[in-house]
């Protein structure tokens, strides 16, 4: 297999994810900005959905506030961010479309109609009552091109090339989520940046058994013998 070919097959699927994410992302930040405000002082649930995406310096460096009108264009529309899911979904049709031989017709079909269906849309009838089915529907969208993959794909060395894009993405992503909250994990905010930061053998610190499971399988492809491993550190974690 060409170079070219196998870097065309590996973003096409690296990209399709990434919109997958950044969709979801955006949902996570408009469900907490849409939650009651029990607590007081300033919130930044949208700051933090920039940071978890990887795009709070990008963003900074184009707008001096942070408001939902503007992160969700960001992250959505935004011609220019090349994360945004109208980039990501353009990306990923262009290089479907150089390695069109490559592609199943179902595989073809799902790239291109989303991407028609998504340029058609006008970010401006978008309101905040029609976000959550809009995100919905690119969610959806991501999983007809995956089932196309995984249905209709011969498993030869494209599929594999594909697939590691989407689990590259899917990696990168889910580090950058921990990121975010992993000083939860510490047994108090206090030692952010201290020496149990970072040290997964210090005393105190334990993981719970169902969150080191979520952690594990993230970054492990999903065949028997590596759930298997997942489920048994998992285990001996709980047992510390």
């Amino acid at each position: 297999m060409l170079g070219r070919t196998a870097s065309n097959l590996f973003w096409m699927s690296r990209y399709i994810e990434r919109a997958e994410n950044i969709a979801r992302l955006t949902e996570v930040g408009y469900r907490i900005s849409m939650t009651p405000d029990t607590g007081s002082g300033h919130r930044e649930d949208w700051k933090s959905t920039l940071i978890a995406a990887g795009c709070l310096e990008a963003f900074l460096k184009r707008h001096q506030t942070i408001t939902a009108e503007k992160v969700q264009h960001f992250l959505l529309f935004d011609p220019e961010h090349p994360s945004s899911v109208r980039c990501c979904l353009e990306t990923a049709r262009n290089n479907g479309r150089a390695v069109r031989t490559g592609l199943t017709r179902e595989m073809w079909e799902a790239l291109n109609s989303t991407w028609i269906e998504f340029a058609a849309i006008k970010p401006g009838t978008l309101d905040s009552g029609k976000l959550p089915d809009f995100l919905d529907w690119i969610r959806q969208r991501s999983n007809m091109f995956r089932g196309a993959l995984l249905g209709t794909l011969l498993r030869d060395e494209g599929y594999f090339f594909a697939q590691l894009g989407a689990f590259v993405e899917r990696a990168d992503n889910t580090a950058r989520i921990l990121d975010v909250k992993y000083y939860v994990l510490l047994p108090s905010h206090e030692m952010i940046g201290g020496g149990l930061d970072g040290d997964f053998n210090a005393p105190g610190f334990k993981l719970d058994g169902e969150l080191f499971v979520v952690l594990a399988t993230a970054y492990l492809l999903t065949s028997t013998e590596r759930i298997e491993m997942a489920h048994a550190l998992a285990t001996e974690a709980t047992h510390v």
